[in-house]
């Protein structure tokens, strides 16, 4: 693995992606924004229902509990009424409310809407046109993840594209394939995809894949001798394609490398990327609401993503709410958000923080470490994003990164610090111990992203500060066998530390990272009470002491999160006067034996948003 870094934007997770950087300019073209919306009418929002809903079990988790009530009452959107069926349908005819009557068989469950908490919307949707190479079939591992399934489905791929098209493949991630453990005599070794690789698929037509991280780009020879060939300033930076090819080995990392590679690309495929994205938006909200889901929270704005998506939701419906942190790298960007306002009223792609990412991905070998990973390269603790000038491997925390943490937090802003590495993570509580001056500031929800690696003593410090952690569970169900015999060993059992955190008092949510693991809240819920490693042949669990009951875990997806998210005065819980964004399930979650590769395959049924169904089962 390439281990140069020059501070190009670099993060090497989804919190930040080159590709958006690239091709986001292009795609808010008139031209191309022209082509999209042509032909499109303005939506307009159907009138929501006027409903009473009883039977099942109906759990509205009002002030977090799990407590149930027989009916609820929904009109104009928000919710009218809680409790008995007597007592709603009371209230319903009182305020002279004509209502339809929604009755829940035996076993059927209504829970507010579930949350993505952490989400990266535009760039998933950029890459949604290449082909799927992650380890991820649905909601689950795939069977035999490895160089020979990579090469049967770009042979295949291959076949199918148009003259001088690129085959182009996401999502690619060599630490889920299968590695050598030789720890700890020698370093634990990892599959590397470079051009020798994809030379031994295709050495004819060019292949560019993306990693899962977004952050490096995987080519061919091919692809390679194009990139050369356009780019003047590549062949005077290298000379002749020979040493271009010897020196970046097919991986070609970050903005600098990857944006000629993706300039490279022919035109007509562009066009083709660009004319699908709104479609592939609206697919990958249709996702979200068929597995419950009912408001995400986009962990990395821009303004090129606000711009796409005011545009799309002229013409489109509006299927889940969606909030946002406005991502920052310097002290300009924090400059131009000014001072900090509180979001009174909902609307959607609201901005409720300020967003720093401070180290990379833990996969992804870029997660910044007090200690060397267990595997190859050597002598790699992963990278830090500040200072920004140079190569950055601190021992200490560095001055620039606690300065923007307290510009932040000085025009009233609420953070969240992309964290994953254990040194990292202990960063990031001490640039807001310096910020905050020692103070807790609950109010305000200040949060540490990933938080990953954790030490039981930096709870008591966030404890006292007032930060919470949002988790990337699947980073435990995932990855944690890799995570527990090759990228880490020992120092795996420290991850996502949730049972820990809930003792001292700390209120925390789950999230997918979507794109780096799937949208899925009662996947996540699942992992995090089973913390079952699924690649695990013997299906162990990482730290069994850090499971959580499946309560815990549902208010975590719901109550906890929306409160995360500055939202829980409009969604979380089903609480009078809030909006009426509800699922319905097959079955009570909370009501599973073993819910180990069962909860997150629960039958959603239908789900709401504001009183208006906006996904049904088709079985």
């Amino acid at each position: 693995m390439n281990t140069q870094h020059t501070h190009q934007g670099c993060t090497h997770c989804a919190c930040n992606s080159p590709l958006l950087k690239i091709m986001g300019k292009d795609l808010l073209s008139e031209q191309n924004i022209a082509g999209m919306t042509r032909n499109l009418a303005k939506w307009i929002a159907p009138e929501p229902e006027s409903l009473l809903v009883t039977g099942g079990t109906i759990r509205p988790m009002i002030g977090g509990t799990i407590d149930t009530v027989e009916a609820i009452g929904i009109s104009a959107g928000k919710v009218v009424a809680t409790g008995s069926l007597a007592s709603v349908t009371e209230e319903m005819e009182s305020q002279k409310i004509l209502f339809k009557t929604l009755s829940l068989q035996a076993g059927q469950t209504l829970l507010p809407g579930l949350i993505e908490p952490h989400v990266h919307i535009l760039p998933s949707v950029l890459q949604t046109y290449f082909s799927d190479l992650s380890p991820f079939a649905g909601q689950i591992l795939r069977s035999g993840y490895n160089l020979d399934w990579l090469k049967t489905q770009l042979q295949s791929q291959v076949g199918k594209l148009p003259r001088d098209f690129w085959a182009l493949g996401r999502n690619v991630d060599p630490a889920m394939m299968p590695f050598k453990a030789n720890y700890p005599i020698n370093l634990n070794i990892l599959v590397e995809i470079n051009s020798t690789t994809l030379d031994g698929i295709n050495s004819e037509v060019p292949i560019l894949l993306m990693s899962a991280s977004g952050h490096t780009a995987y080519v061919n020879s091919a692809a390679l001798q194009i990139v050369f060939d356009k780019t003047k300033a590549i062949q005077e930076q290298y000379g002749n394609f020979a040493t271009y090819r010897q020196k970046t080995n097919g991986q070609l990392q970050e903005l600098g490398q990857i944006t000629p590679a993706i300039k490279a690309i022919p035109e007509l495929q562009k066009d083709e990327i660009y004319a699908r994205c709104f479609g592939n938006l609206t697919a990958f909200f249709d996702t979200a609401v068929s597995r419950g889901v009912t408001f995400v929270y986009d962990a990395g704005m821009s303004e090129t993503d606000k711009t796409f998506l005011d545009t799309y939701l002229l013409f489109h419906q509006s299927k889940v709410r969606i909030g946002a942190a406005m991502l920052c790298a310097n002290a300009d960007d924090i400059s131009n958000m000014q001072q900090y306002q509180p979001t009174e009223n909902y609307h959607d792609i609201y901005i409720g923080n300020i967003k720093l990412v401070s180290d990379g991905s833990n996969q992804g070998l870029t997660g910044y470490q007090s200690d060397d990973y267990c595997c190859l390269p050597t002598e790699n603790h992963g990278l830090f994003n500040f200072p920004q000038n140079g190569a950055s491997h601190p021992e200490t925390i560095p001055q620039e990164y606690k300065d923007l943490v307290k510009q932040a937090i000085g025009q009233g802003w609420p953070m969240m610090i992309h964290a994953n590495g254990d040194r990292a993570v202990q960063f990031a509580i001490e640039a807001y111990d310096y910020a905050l001056e020692g103070q807790a500031d609950i109010a305000k929800r200040h949060r540490i992203e990933h938080c990953s690696l954790l030490k039981p003593e930096e709870i008591e410090t966030m404890v006292k500060l007032g930060i919470s952690p949002s988790f990337l569970i699947g980073h435990v169900g995932f990855w944690g066998y890799v995570f527990r015999n090759a990228i880490f060993e020992e120092k795996a059992e420290t991850l996502d530390l949730c049972k820990s955190a809930l003792d001292k008092g700390l209120r925390i949510s789950f999230h997918s990272d979507y794109f780096v693991s799937p949208v899925g809240p009662l996947r996540m819920m699942e992992q995090a009470i089973t913390r079952i490693m699924e690649a695990d042949p013997e299906a162990k669990p990482l730290n069994v002491e850090e499971c959580i009951t499946a309560e815990q875990a549902l208010r975590a997806v719901t109550y906890d999160a929306a409160w995360q998210c500055h939202a829980d005065g409009w969604v979380g819980s089903l609480e009078v006067g809030k909006f009426a964004d509800f699922v319905i399930l097959q079955q009570d979650p909370l009501s599973l034996e073993d819910c180990y590769q069962q909860m997150r395959n629960i039958p959603v049924l239908s789900t709401w948003k504001g009183g208006v169904q906006v996904y049904t089962s088709s079985t």
